[in-house]
């Protein structure tokens, strides 16, 4: 009776440290996964860091059109009506260098009866 016990006692000892094992293990690899996240995550933006730093013409030269809506809307409406004034548009950005735009704001690249299909001929082999 005293050796099932025993027996018992070591069967149980050996179960929690397997358990307890598992359970290390398992945080480890969550911490570490989670350390290469934010390691990722800061090596991302120093990079952007440096780009930003790098950028001789300022911010607003690379600016995206994902900018809100309004937005766009109003410097769509600026834009045709400096357009409308004058053909040559001049964008000045935050560090000095002026971007000048000569194109013709209403120039069309089709004639309106060119239609809206190619003509074609098929060739077989």
């Amino acid at each position: 009776m005293l050796k099932f016990i025993i027996g018992a006692i070591v069967f149980g000892l050996i179960a929690l440290a397997i358990i307890i094992l598992v359970i290390i293990n398992f945080t480890y690899k969550s911490i570490r996964q989670m350390r290469n996240t934010v390691e990722d995550q800061f090596e991302l933006h120093q990079k952007r860091k440096e780009q930003k730093e790098k950028n001789p013409f300022g911010d607003d030269y690379f600016k995206s059109s994902d900018g809100p809506k309004q937005q766009r809307q109003q410097k769509q409406q600026k834009g045709q009506q400096q357009a409308d004034k004058k053909t040559a548009r001049r964008t000045t950005t935050s560090s000095g260098v002026t971007i000048i735009d000569e194109r013709e704001a209403d120039k069309k690249i089709f004639n309106h009866d060119d239609g809206e299909y190619v003509e074609f001929e098929e060739v077989h082999d």
